[in-house]
């Protein structure tokens, strides 16, 4: 696995309010957010995607996002992929996911109420956002937990190698520098 990213939401305006993005419109997010997917990964790169790429409902929504971006992807389905991605035979879904980088092992799960209690390595998790970021920042070096949520990122996807960096430092982080 080369990066890891979440939350995207592309075609929710609404996340614009409900998250501070930086972006005028939804229109304008979803480009960025697709420009700086591109520029990062290239097309054989692997990025794990930690849930809820689209708030569309439709299978032919969420191809059409993935269509767009570079890489090939194992979604990890979050809140608002449940129903699309049941329906897709040509696309890695899995409602968890676990990989090892450098020595460090990971179990990824969109949602971290719903991670393994005794996995004692590192969960990656999205679906707070950067919402509370006193209970869910980037990096929770006591509790093992780093939040990939795109606007704790900078809106694009993270390298391994960047974040076992990060974990190196052994700090409390609330987003990438």
């Amino acid at each position: 696995m080369d990066y890891v990213i979440s939350d995207t939401h592309f075609d929710h305006d609404n996340i614009i309010e409900y998250c501070d993005r930086p972006f005028a419109s939804v229109e304008e997010m979803n480009d960025r957010l697709v420009e700086n997917w591109n520029r990062v990964v290239d097309p054989t790169d692997e990025v794990l995607f930690v849930g809820d790429l689209t708030i569309a409902g439709t299978a032919s929504a969420f191809l059409t996002w993935v269509s767009k971006l570079n890489g090939e992807i194992v979604f990890v389905v979050g809140d608002h992929d449940t129903e699309v991605l049941t329906t897709l035979d040509d696309v890695t879904v899995c409602e968890y996911f676990r990989t090892e980088h450098r020595g460090h092992d990971f179990y990824a799960v969109h949602d971290p109420a719903d991670a393994p209690r005794n996995w004692g390595q590192w969960l990656l998790h999205g679906h707070h956002h950067n919402n509370w970021p006193e209970k869910f920042p980037f990096v929770n070096h006591r509790g093992g937990v780093v939040n990939v949520s795109v606007e704790l990122l900078g809106y694009e996807p993270l390298s391994f190698d960047a974040l076992v960096g990060y974990l190196e430092r052994d700090e409390w982080l609330t987003s990438v520098d």
